[in-house]
């Protein structure tokens, strides 16, 4: 009994100790995987941390940087505003032109110069504007004034400044469209014209008048005059008139061709003058380019669909107005009328009718769904 009990004894203490050492090494091995865990997601929130972070900057595209600059606006006073530079010819009209309305085209360049201009423009509001021209360029013309005098011929160099109103008669003439690119200004002004002259016999060369030149004293009396030196130039007010047709070539450069008339008021442009005879005029013909300031992408020409994307859009709409409830029927008066394009009219043009079309097909649609939409709000 006593050995029973020392045995008994000898394995409660045994298994304690091994109670004991077991708690212990899964304490151990609980600590020890809490703080592998530990470690294990320490690094994970590490790196959700890394990855959060502040938002960079986009850097822009070239296209929009290309837009932005496109769009760029220089303040409200730029608006509607424009430069224009261009060049061309000049064309006299006086006592000493040898034609009357125009120069035949094989004497263009015997009595036609070459010629410069700048505008600075800004349109104001209901098709109103104002332009500014500085205008620089000689003239010329030779003629045999009568039957027993010789040829005399004129040589003549100037520049004026002129302040032009103007009218966009585009507007009135022609139907405005998105699809447009052409405009037509009609301006008339008044402006200041400086220039020098010199008259001669076109045989001899012999110096006949002048204007803008000092005179030796000793040729005054004689039919030979002897230049010594230039004053201040000959000043006569002008008149110009005309009409500027503008293209436009995209957002914000436009094509355009100026015909412009002056009319002076004066006879001694050429340096010859007859009391009989009317006052001096000289024409400008020219071509250039104008950049309008703040004009933006809305304003920008648009392209005309394709002639397959209007009959593609016709047949759609037509199958889906086939389709629908034939009972449901427009009357005829409802359907647009065909409406003329300004003064002119617009008979056989084809474009003008696919968009007529296009657009009756469009109303038909809408009002084909609003049906559909009364009969589905009855039938409930």
């Amino acid at each position: 009994m006593a050995f029973l009990r020392y045995l008994i004894f000898s394995f409660f203490i045994i298994s304690c100790i091994c109670g004991s050492y077991g708690q212990s090494n899964t304490q151990d091995q609980t600590t020890k995987s809490s703080k592998k865990e530990k470690k294990a997601k320490k690094p994970k929130k590490e790196r959700k941390e890394k990855k959060v972070k502040k938002p960079k900057k986009e850097k822009t595209t070239s296209t929009e940087s290309d837009n932005n600059a496109e769009d760029k606006n220089f303040g409200p006073v730029f608006d509607g505003a424009s430069v224009s530079v261009s060049a061309g010819i000049n064309t006299y009209f006086g006592d000493l032109a040898d034609y009357k309305v125009f120069p035949q085209f094989k004497d263009i360049g015997k009595y036609t110069t070459s010629a410069f201009k700048l505008s600075i423009a800004r349109d104001i509001k209901w098709g109103l504007g104002a332009k500014l021209n500085f205008q620089s360029g000689k003239l010329e013309g030779t003629r045999k004034t009568g039957k027993n005098s010789t040829t005399k011929s004129f040589e003549n160099s100037f520049f004026d400044l002129s302040i032009q109103p103007r009218y966009l008669i585009s507007d009135i003439l022609f139907k405005k469209t998105e699809y447009s690119r052409f405009k037509i200004y009609a301006h008339v002004g008044i402006g200041l014209m400086w220039y020098r002259t010199k008259l001669f016999d076109t045989n001899t060369l012999n110096t006949k008048d002048y204007e803008g030149y000092i005179e030796v004293e000793g040729t005054q009396s004689l039919a030979q005059k002897t230049l010594s030196d230039k004053v201040a130039k000959a000043k006569t007010l002008t008149i110009p008139y005309g009409l500027t047709v503008v293209y436009k070539l995209n957002q914000k450069i436009d094509l355009h061709l100026d015909f412009t008339q002056s009319t002076t008021s004066t006879d001694r442009l050429d340096a010859f003058d007859r009391s009989w005879t009317a006052k001096d005029k000289y024409d400008y013909i020219g071509i250039g380019l104008t950049y309008n300031f703040n004009r933006t992408a809305d304003d920008a020409p648009k392209k005309r669909p394709k002639k397959d994307q209007i009959k593609k859009f016709n047949e759609d709409t037509s199958s889906q107005l086939d389709t629908s409830n034939s009972s449901t029927t427009l009357p005829m008066a409802s359907l647009p009328k065909k409406s003329k394009k300004g003064l002119f009219g617009r008979k056989n043009k084809k474009s003008n009718d696919d968009d007529e079309l296009l657009n009756i097909r469009l109303k038909l649609f809408e009002t084909q769904l609003k049906l559909f939409e009364m009969q589905y709000l009855l039938g409930k």
